[in-house]
């Protein structure tokens, strides 16, 4: 329960990257010999994988273009980005418990697309197989909820997600015809919603042929979040422990937008994700990647040569994820990866907290960061969620970067939301 007003905004302080003076077109890393496609499934879907129990396995051919289920026929979680062949189907588990199913999938070379998009299109462009094959697109975009009762808000961003990538702002920029387009359709599909055009101060200028409604806001971190958008464009802050799709939001970045536009208006699916590198000497480069790309390769295009104790973030600095090998995929919202190498690594530590208040002071949802952290270091997760904010937390991990003992407090944090989730879906079952 919170006590306080959820909000009570400090200015950011941190410039995310802008595209400015010239659009130079992304690196193509082209097509890779094989992609791996993550699904995120859960604990008995995960024993079906191990068990071979799945539709999509070894042997079995797939089409650019095409949309599979991985258990059964009529539930579609996979668009193929290539055509080829199933080489293998297993599981790993990632952050905080999650399982996922990998889909291996060895590469031919480029043919003819499945026809279903195509088809789909032809029937009927926002029936329900339609909107399926869109929300497949790069950046996750949720058309098949669009429709549903209580959404009230679309938001359309601009913004970035974390420092230290461009991939909205050039979409936005580059691709401002098939935007349009792709906007036109989200206002077709929800025309009692309230579309909003959030893009960065520098921009405005810019937004005036796409007839949306706008909302300029400074290129600063963590201005993007999407909870602080809701709060900004709303004028009320999304309560505590919901989300924005609970609360009656939708949020779609400004590459998946441009991506529908440029679906309807090819009748094909772009599978290709723009993905911001930053290299060990600290340039940046954007890149154009095949969704299940591996990272080495995409480092590889821009030459630059990974080593063993290079350590490897998919996301930006401040909530991206350390990532164990460099055969990991892109997936569809990933926006940045980073490359650290072992001399430039940034280090956290198993010190204490000095309770120098930065934290706190810093904080977007004005959290007692520094009351909560020694909860959460003696476990006790029920007292922190309801003496301590713990669920009121917008996940930007400034926290974490302003620390002056360099303590994992983003990490911190997100671990014992995930872990009273855990205990809420063990209490529903029984306590099994």
């Amino acid at each position: 329960m919170i006590r306080r007003s959820f909000f009570g905004y400090l200015a950011a302080r941190l410039p995310y990257e802008t595209v400015q003076g010239g659009l130079p077109d992304p690196v193509d890393t082209g097509l890779p010999g094989g992609i791996t496609l993550q699904i995120q499934v859960g604990a008995d879907q995960k024993s079906l994988v191990n068990k071979k129990k799945t539709i999509l396995k070894k042997g079995v051919e797939v089409h650019r273009g095409g949309i599979y289920g991985l258990f059964d026929e009529e539930t579609k979680e996979i668009t193929a980005p290539v055509s080829g062949t199933v080489t293998s189907v297993e599981t790993r588990t990632g952050n905080y418990g999650r399982h996922f199913a990998l889909v291996h999938i060895e590469t031919s070379e480029e043919g003819d697309a499945s026809p279903a998009f195509t088809e789909a299109l032809t029937a009927d462009a926002k029936g329900a197989d339609s909107l399926t094959f869109l929300s497949q697109l790069p950046g996750r975009p949720a058309f098949k909820r669009l429709a549903e009762e209580g959404i009230h808000t679309v938001i359309l961003s601009v913004l970035e997600k974390d420092l230290l990538t461009n991939v909205n702002q050039y979409a936005f920029q580059a691709r401002k015809a098939d935007f349009k387009r792709g906007a036109d359709f989200i206002k077709e599909l929800a025309p009692t919603a309230r579309v909003v055009l959030a893009l960065p101060l520098y921009l405005e200028a810019e937004a005036k042929e796409i007839g949306c409604e706008t909302i300029g806001v400074k290129n600063l971190y963590p201005n993007g979040n999407p909870l602080l958008l809701a709060k900004r464009i709303s004028g009320k802050a999304v309560e505590a422990g919901k989300s924005l799709e609970e609360s009656g939001f939708l949020l779609f970045s400004a590459e998946a937008v441009a991506a529908a536009g440029k679906a309807l208006r090819t009748q094909s699916l772009p599978q290709e994700k723009l993905v911001t590198l930053s290299l060990k000497n600290k340039e940046t480069k954007l890149v154009s990647a095949r969704i299940g790309t591996p990272v080495a390769k995409i480092f590889e295009a821009v030459g630059e040569e990974l080593a063993e104790r290079d350590h490897l973030i998919l996301g930006g600095p401040l909530t991206g994820t350390s990532v164990y090998t460099s055969n990991m995929p892109v997936s569809a919202d990933t926006d940045a990866i980073i490359c650290h190498g072992p001399e430039n690594m940034p280090r956290l530590t198993e010190t204490y907290c000095i309770n120098c208040g930065k934290c706190v002071r810093i904080c977007p949802a004005h959290m007692p960061v520094n009351l909560l952290i020694r909860a959460l270091e003696n476990g006790l997760y029920e007292e922190a969620a309801e003496k301590y904010d713990l669920n009121s937390c917008v996940e930007c991990g400034l926290c974490s970067f302003i620390c002056v003992a360099t303590l994992p407090l983003f990490q911190q944090i997100m671990l014992a939301r995930h872990t009273l989730t855990e205990n809420e879906k063990r209490a529903e079952k029984g306590g099994l």
